[in-house]
């Protein structure tokens, strides 16, 4: 049997063993059928690429949750430069009326209330990511904590914050 051979076949045992967990995993991330879809398919093309240097495969899973959420990550990034880029190139078409004024007013005032209910080191690490738009591995370094432990408070404020805010 040719080693290329082997290759593919390991490659599917790990998907066979993997698929099911790593889709739920990533759409609880996107609520997206097809995001999620492109997003498996991505992390899998990463582990068939890393494939000489994976040694563990039953550890595997927890190498696709990361290449899956980084990819979810980049779709997000992504997406933003998107409607940035065209926010700049679309006119206003109207100024917004009062009333819209003040439900956005109403909106952020619910939003900081919410984020000021969060726990302490949640709230700074969400401030830090989301409002002074640190990097999970600056807020590493100013906070002394490891990046998996921004992840989860970033992950726990996030879910609070959706369940909270009906979203």
């Amino acid at each position: 049997m040719s080693l290329a051979h082997q290759q593919e076949e390991r490659l599917q045992r790990i998907i066979d063993q993997t698929y099911d967990k790593l889709f739920g995993v990533l759409f609880a991330l996107c609520k997206d059928h097809d995001l999620c879809a492109d997003l498996v398919q991505q992390a899998y093309i990463r582990v068939w690429e890393n494939l000489d240097s994976i040694r563990d495969d039953e550890k595997i899973i927890a190498l696709l949750k990361v290449y899956g959420r980084n990819l979810f990550l980049d779709e997000l990034r992504k997406k933003a430069r998107q409607e940035e880029a065209l926010s700049q190139y679309t006119p206003e078409t109207t100024a917004p009326s009062p009333e819209e004024k003040l439900m956005e007013q109403e909106l952020q005032r619910r939003l900081q209330t919410t984020i000021n209910r969060l726990p302490t080191q949640q709230q700074q690490i969400f401030r830090l990511h989301k409002e002074h738009a640190y990097s999970y591995k600056q807020i590493s370094t100013r906070l002394n904590i490891t990046t998996g432990t921004i992840e989860t408070q970033m992950n726990r404020a996030l879910k609070f914050l959706r369940k909270e805010l009906g979203r």
